[in-house]
């Protein structure tokens, strides 16, 4: 074999192996972005549950008893699971806390905040993702607390004058929203729980009230994420 012809094997060995180098690596770096993307969903679906535990904290109804008791299980299942996954966080022990003690509401808003603040600290997978998501998701809290605070006001009867202060301070941030449904929803719960004598709602009515406007906004931003995502995997396959 001729000079020449070694050294063109040896260039060519040498392109395949950099070709090969770099197929592993864009393969690499799209499974570290789907596993990434999936950690901000399962980070979404962990602070629905919450949310709605705490909803459901004070309520003794059987339907809703029953139902958060499955949130729990639900909950502690999937924030061992969430271990696993990249960017982890550990609430565990907190959750554990409250899982025996449902009706701490504020006890549920400080875990709340340590799982959004998780979120809006975490490394954009494309765009300016999930720090995007957890200023929706921020925003949306202020909805999960107004659905929880009044279902603590109608369970006592009414407000007193410290909660009707934090539940009036919750609508006046919302009012400025532009979101006619959001509105409508606010101010139901003004005429029938905040400013009323006696509540005209059941906690599981007030509860029954909002969770589908809550559930349906996260979906959105659960779609926006996915497809974020698909565009960054798009981009990752045509680097490789």
């Amino acid at each position: 074999m001729t000079i020449t012809a070694t050294l063109a094997i040896a260039c060519a060995l040498l392109m395949l192996g950099h070709y090969l180098n770099g197929m592993a690596s864009a393969q690499h770096s799209r499974r570290i972005a789907q596993l990434r993307l999936l950690a901000v969903q399962e980070d979404l679906e962990i602070l629905r549950l919450l949310q709605q535990h705490r909803g459901l904290g004070v309520q003794s109804e059987p339907t809703a008893v029953a139902l958060r008791c499955a949130l729990a299980t639900s909950l502690t299942q999937r924030l061992q699971q969430r271990s696993a996954l990249p960017d982890a966080y550990s609430i565990t022990e907190d959750w554990l806390v409250l899982r025996n003690n449902p009706a701490d509401f504020d006890g549920h808003c400080a875990l709340i905040e340590t799982l959004i603040d998780a979120l809006e600290k975490r490394a954009p997978i494309s765009s300016n993702e999930p720090a995007e998501a957890a200023r929706a998701c921020r925003e949306l809290e202020d909805v999960a607390r107004l659905r929880g605070l009044c279902v603590v006001a109608s369970n006592q009867g009414g407000c007193t004058p410290a909660l009707q202060k934090r539940l009036k301070a919750l609508c006046r941030r919302m009012v400025t929203d532009t979101d006619m449904e959001l509105k409508r929803l606010v101010g139901k719960l003004e005429r029938s729980v905040i400013h009323a004598a006696q509540p005209r709602l059941s906690p599981p009515e007030c509860f029954a009230l909002v969770t589908p406007f809550i559930d349906a906004r996260l979906q959105l931003i659960q779609q926006r994420l996915q497809h974020s995502g698909a565009q960054a995997q798009h981009g990752l396959r045509r680097v490789g």
